[in-house]
């Protein structure tokens, strides 16, 4: 009779999960698809075995754990995985994407949950100040923020663009480009991986994080808002940027 019994709930279980999952219209049923570019740490990184791992990993595992869904990553560059939900091959963009209003037009941003400030990061020891910095070569992540805040007050003849920010880290490392622009929590972590070199910060204004649901998904998009909330209000997401910054 146990038996039975505990074969009935464990169906129900199963079955309460799958009806979680299918009240969500996604790519593949029972799965969040999201594109990401894996070379910003913290925020998304590959580890040795090739999976990605990170700040916004740990928090859709949360999230699609309590929407019974399972988060499975489209690793491309940056470019491409702003585009792919808006192209069908994914659920949503997350790869530490900043709120601006012309991604608005392809994309739904759900809240934010952190805010980041443009930094400089360049040798130890380099002449690297923002009053020089229009007479130095700059490095960019193509399609980022960083990129464009570089072109607008620099000039496009002073930066570089690279599909990953480890092919412009390397760049630095060889003398390519002076510097990189790039948001103040993936310089710290490049700074504490790679001895030799340093950040400054460029004093623009504050941009906030928040995942980019493919348009006309309001069901998604309010289930991640609400998920996305408590773990705001109960501290997770600041334990687990905590963590990743350690």
């Amino acid at each position: 009779m146990k038996k039975i019994i505990a074969l009935a709930i464990a169906l129900c279980m199963v079955l309460s999960l799958s009806a979680a999952a299918a009240e969500y219209k996604t790519v593949e049923a029972g799965k969040f698809i999201y594109s990401t570019s894996p070379d910003f740490p913290p925020f998304e990184s590959t580890d040795d075995a090739g999976t990605v791992i990170g700040i916004e990993p740990d928090i859709l595992a949360i999230i699609c754990g309590n929407l019974g869904l399972t988060a499975e990553p489209y690793a491309i560059d940056f470019d491409s995985a702003l585009v792919a939900p808006s192209a069908g091959k994914a659920d949503a963009v997350v790869s530490g994407v900043t709120v601006k209003e012309e991604r608005k037009v392809m994309m739904d941003f759900t809240i934010p949950y952190v805010t980041i400030v443009q930094g400089v990061v360049f040798k130890a020891g380099a002449d690297i100040t923002m009053d020089n910095l229009g007479d130095k070569m700059i490095g960019v992540q193509s399609g980022t923020t960083g990129q464009i805040d570089a072109v607008d007050n620099f000039g496009e003849d002073h930066v570089l663009a690279y599909d990953k920010y480890s092919l412009a880290f390397q760049a630095l490392q060889n003398g390519q480009v002076d510097c990189i622009m790039v948001d103040d929590m993936v310089g710290a972590a490049y700074v504490k991986q790679i001895p030799g070199l340093e950040m400054i910060s460029t004093g623009y204004e504050p941009e906030e994080f928040a995942f980019g649901i493919a348009k006309g998904n309001e069901e998604l998009l309010n289930a991640f808002n609400a998920e996305l909330q408590k773990l705001i209000d109960d501290g997770t997401i600041e334990s687990i940027i905590l963590k990743w910054n350690e």
